[in-house]
């Protein structure tokens, strides 16, 4: 069972990597009734945020005498920098290739080792020092060279798509740091409605701070409602529960065939092309992780 909720998992956490880039290109005739990426990211976490809050008030008020004010601090800054991780991909989704956005942003694997040899003092041993080249190479080495050369060395709105979603790579990365410090009792409901409703207002005061409208339509509502509740909620939940039945290296190996699916869902939804780069770059970072998380495995 651990297995299918980690798959479940993979196959969810897809969706908001790929279905947005739909809307995004939808009504490229008129430019004026495409929605802005910060409504689609207001939508999502507003969805959450209501999906996942507590219904019973009894429980409501037993969460929050034992949640410290420490713990409330780093539940709001981890919604705060996944909201910030969310909004910058979904820029970056909007100028390039939900194909290419599905490999750049294992970028986050990246800045996860490289902030654990700066601030931890962690070291590569030799035998890790070549599956992480192989990670930089595929996420971040050949798709943004590619889009430099096809580009004749100019910075193009596709490349700025790119370097927005290896930003959001960072972001995803600062994440995993934040939730390492959450007591393991607190529950992942209140995690991710915390969570939803940090990243709800953050966009919320964004929309109004640049004056953006809501202007959004009733099947874009729909949809994101739905992809938002898969893709970030449910997502969280079936990871933990895979945790907890078959471990963390298992579940993070499954858990990384996310690009996988996101690149199936490009080529199958949105009929995206897929290059040999592409199958170049999706090799090397999946045979990287694969033997990177291994090897921390075995250790």
């Amino acid at each position: 069972m651990g297995f299918l909720f980690a798959i479940l998992a993979a196959a969810f956490s897809a969706l908001p990597n790929v279905i947005p880039k739909s809307f995004l290109d939808a009504h490229a005739v008129d430019t004026s009734t495409i929605p802005n990426p910060l409504m689609l990211v207001f939508v999502i976490y507003v969805v959450n945020s209501l999906l996942f809050s507590p219904f019973r008030k009894s429980q409501r008020e037993h969460e929050v005498k034992k949640t410290s004010r420490m713990t409330l601090f780093l539940l709001i800054l981890l919604g705060a920098v996944e909201a910030s991780g969310t909004l910058t991909y979904t820029f970056g989704l909007q100028e390039t290739s939900a194909t290419n956005a599905s490999i750049l942003v294992n970028s986050e694997t990246v800045f996860a080792i490289l902030l654990g040899i700066m601030i931890f003092r962690e070291k590569l041993s030799k035998q890790e020092v070549l599956p992480f080249f192989l990670i930089v190479a595929g996420s971040i080495l050949i798709p943004v060279g590619a889009d430099i050369q096809n580009n004749e060395w100019e910075l193009s709105d596709f490349m700025m798509g790119d370097l927005l979603i290896v930003m959001s790579g960072f972001f995803y990365c600062l994440d995993t740091f934040i939730a390492k410090k959450l007591d393991d009792s607190i529950k992942t409901r209140h995690i991710v409605h915390i969570m939803s409703c940090t990243g709800a207002i953050m966009t919320l005061g964004l929309m109004l701070f640049f004056e953006i409208p809501f202007d959004i339509s009733f099947e874009e509502l729909s949809v994101m409602s739905f992809v938002g509740f898969l893709g970030i909620g449910v997502t969280m939940m079936f990871f933990v529960i895979a945790l907890r039945l078959i471990g963390a290296v298992r579940t993070v190996l499954i858990y990384s065939s996310t690009t996988i699916f996101s690149i199936v869902y490009s080529i199958l939804i949105l009929s995206e092309g897929l290059t040999i780069l592409n199958i170049v770059s999706t090799s090397s970072v999946l045979i990287g992780l694969f033997v990177l998380r291994n090897r921390v495995g075995s250790d």
